[in-house]
Parts: structure tokens; sequence; C-alpha cells
């Protein structure tokens, strides 16, 4: 079975695939006036973030070195870099992971291999990705990382224009990407999706009643407009739930991911399940979730995104008048916002979280950048972006499941923006580069990256 049938199968749960339909884009005026704004803002960036002159590249490791990637690499073998590259980032939301990625990219990677980076605003549709894609263009961009609409439109706009594409999502929601031949492609980062379902699924499992009687609110996030993170979360959920009480859903799972309105999901066994959709960081998302939590009527809060630190007072509150607790799963990243929500005690002592499944913010940003980067190097076809049947790859990163105080105790100081004892330091990214390690393959890559469990980061950090 060749790598583009197993990345099928393991998604044969998905009963149709969907196409982004194109925007329509704003009048020639008003685009021109988008993209004046727009470069100013780039220039900005790219002026204040200007990186040292290139460095000279370090010396072989010495016998009995720790890193892996130097003591397999050969001077000789390995390819070099020819310039000084610049990579636009397209983010779509502001959150901790997002500052978290940005100080990672800029302290770290932006130094160490003498890289820049342009950083976008927070991009609300399609139309705002192109406009900025094309700014990068005008600016010398040689490479884009998509966090947002990541789509063949997208793909193409950059391969016309000489830029490696490389995006955070998968290829289920856009199968052109592997359908179509991008030779500017270099890959899909996303989430291990059984990984993260699991992790969800058997949190349900061990602390949802045997009844369901506590009622269930969803919070999709930006599930229904095709973030590929929402979107399985959000699935993980309805199948975790779907597989403990043994329900069916009057409508399909894909129906109701894609719906844009608050839905109380129809079932058989008529347990209360309410689908509440949008970004957390709209104005109209924390007084919708409020309005239904001070029902009284939900006592499992979970989230697709990042949302505890919004809806910790409303739910301290709904607790403390109705006398209940409610139990809140949530996605997030390291960082103080994270600490403050497992330290934060609600009425009854408990942590205003009880389950945060967490990304190692360094290693996903880090996975991206080693495809963009050796996409660059070698093009988005070598062996490092590509698998053995020669379709662009899956790269793939694990989350770390967080339930208790204590537990997040233990990993104080990793992925520190502040400190910059960041996970995936020099030894972990080198691996994964061709110009270190010239024999590296994206089964390498994906090896590495899945071989990160929580026990494993432990002992990398000491």
């Amino acid at each position: 079975m060749n790598t583009h049938e197993k990345q099928i199968q393991r998604r044969k749960h998905h009963e149709k695939e969907q196409t982004v339909p194109v925007r329509a884009f704003a009048d020639a005026g008003r685009r021109h006036a988008d993209r004046l704004r727009q470069l100013c803002f780039l220039y900005g960036s790219y002026q204040q973030h200007r990186s040292p002159p290139p460095r000279p590249p370090p010396p072989p490791a010495s016998p009995g070195s720790n890193s892996t990637a130097a003591s397999t690499a050969s001077d000789s073998a390995a390819p070099a870099a020819t310039k000084q590259y610049v990579i636009g980032i397209a983010e779509a939301q502001a959150n901790d992971e997002v500052t978290t990625r940005r100080a990672y990219l800029e302290d770290f990677i932006a130094p160490t291999y003498n890289v820049k980076f342009i950083f976008s605003e927070t991009l609300k549709d399609d139309a705002a990705t192109k406009t900025f894609i094309e700014n990068c263009i005008d600016s010398g961009a040689d490479a884009i990382i998509d966090m947002k609409s990541a789509s063949g439109q997208m793909a193409q706009l950059c391969m016309d224009n000489g830029l490696v594409y490389t995006i955070n999502g998968n290829y289920t929601q856009h199968p052109e990407l592997l359908t179509t031949d991008y030779t500017n492609f270099a890959g899909c980062i996303g989430a291990n999706n059984a990984q993260i379902g699991s992790l969800f699924g058997d949190w349900l499992e061990e602390n949802a009643s045997e009844d369901g009687s506590e009622g269930f609110l969803i919070s999709t996030s930006l599930a229904a407009q095709g973030n590929t993170q929402h979107v399985e979360i959000t699935r993980a959920i309805l199948e975790g739930l779907q597989q403990k009480y043994g329900i069916t859903y009057t409508k399909s799972i894909d129906d109701l991911i894609a719906s844009s309105e608050t839905t109380n999901v129809e079932n058989d066994k008529n347990i209360l399940i309410t689908l509440y959709p949008g970004s957390p960081n709209k104005d109209t998302w924390l007084p919708g979730i409020s309005t239904l939590l001070q029902t009284g009527n939900y006592k499992m809060f979970l989230s697709s995104g990042q949302t505890y630190n919004q809806s910790a007072t409303v739910v301290d509150e709904v607790e403390k008048s109705f006398g209940i607790n409610i139990k809140v799963a949530s996605v997030g990243a390291l960082g103080t916002t994270l600490e403050t929500a497992f330290n934060t005690k609600d009425s009854s002592g408990n942590s205003s979280v009880d389950l945060v499944a967490i990304k190692a913010v360094s290693t996903q940003t880090a996975a991206m950048f080693a495809a963009t980067y050796n996409a660059l190097v070698s093009g988005a076809e070598c062996r490092a972006c590509r698998g053995e049947d020669g379709l662009p790859v899956y790269f793939t990163f694990n989350f770390i499941p967080i339930t208790s105080a204590e537990q997040l105790t233990e990993m104080s100081g990793w992925d520190a923006k502040e400190t910059g004892n960041w996970i995936a330091n020099k030894d972990f990214v080198d691996q994964m580069l061709v110009t270190v390690n010239p024999d590296v393959t994206s089964d390498d890559i994906n090896a590495i990256m899945q071989s990160l469990s929580y026990e494993k980061i432990k002992e990398m950090m000491g």
C-alpha cells in the first residue's frame, strides 16, 4: 500500500471531500489601496526584524557528539543554502500559540539559520491571504507558510511567482494539493488526527457520565470555515460521544461540523449536545457562549480551540449560581495563560480546566520550517518533501494531554519565549534539514515528529 493510499485509508471516516469555493475578490481600486497599506506594514516588519549577515557553517561534530544530525552529515554531500531566504507566515488567529511561534521564528530560527520572516496580521478570509501573499511577492519573499487559507489557489499563486508553498493542514479539505502537480508545494504539517481523536475520546470515556445527562456544549471554533485542527477535534468529540452512548445522529458529522450556526445535535438518545461555532477572538463569541452556559444545562464544556482563558469567569459564575461543577476540556499552548488556568481554582476548589491538549509549538513550527527550507535548498520534489510514491507528504505532530497543575509544573520552562528554552533546539531541527543531514527523507522526518511523547520531551529537556 503506497503512502497516498495509507493517507486516504486513515481518513476513511470522511464521507465526502469538499473543495473550498473561491471567494470573490475586491475591485481593483480597493485591492490597490489594501496592498499599499499592507506593504507599509510588511516593510516595517521586514526592516525591524532584519537578521544578521550570514554566519559560517558550524564545524563537523566531533566523535561522540549527541547530535545525530551532525554525526550523519557530510560537508561535501550536504547541499548548501545559496542565499538568505525570506519566508512569509500567514496567520489565522491571535493567541498564545501564535505569539510563541513568532518568538521561536524571530528569536531562534532566523539568527540560527540566517533566514528572515514576514508576519501577517490576523487574516480573516482567503482574500486577505491572497493579498498578503502578493505583498510578500512584492517584498522579495521566497516561500509562504500558510496557516489560514491552505488551498490549490494559493499554491498556484506561489508557483506562478516562484515561491515555495507549505501549509498547516491536511489533504482532506484540499485534495487538489495531492492531485495537481504543484512543483513548489513542500507538503502539509498537521495534527496526528488519530492521536488527538483518541486523546479526547479517552478523556470523555473516563469523565462523562454513564447516561449523558449532564449536557455537552462544544465550541467548534473555526471548523465551519475549514480550520483542519478544529474540524478534527470537533469530529473526535462527536465520535467519542457517539461511541460512548451508542448515539445515532440525525445529520452526518460532516454536516454538523460545517454548520455556521448554533446547533442542537438531534440524536436518538435525546442527549443534549450543542455546537457553538465562531472564533473566540470575535467580540460576539463570549456573550453567545455565556448565554448558553447560564442556562445551567451544561456540565461538560469542550472546545476545539483555545477558549478557557475567555470562558473561565462565566464558567465559575455559573458553577456558583447552580451549585454544579462544569468540566472543561480544550486545546492550548504552553505559556502563562495555561499556567493561570490550571492554578486558578473555582468555587469548588477545582482547576478552571480539566484537560488541555497542547501542541509543542516549537516542534510543530520546526517541522514547517524544515519542509520549507528543504524545498528552498533542494527543490520541493526532493525526497525530504515527497514520499516514495512521489506525492507530497503529510507531516504530523502529536498533542500532549495535561490534566493537572502538578503535571504542568513539571513542564515549566518548556518552549518559554522569555528564556528561549525551546523544545525544538538546534540539534532537533538540524536532523530534519538536508543542509546538515543530506540523506534525510520524509519518512525520517515523520519518525522524528512521531517519537515526541510527553516522556520523550521530558527526557530531552533534562
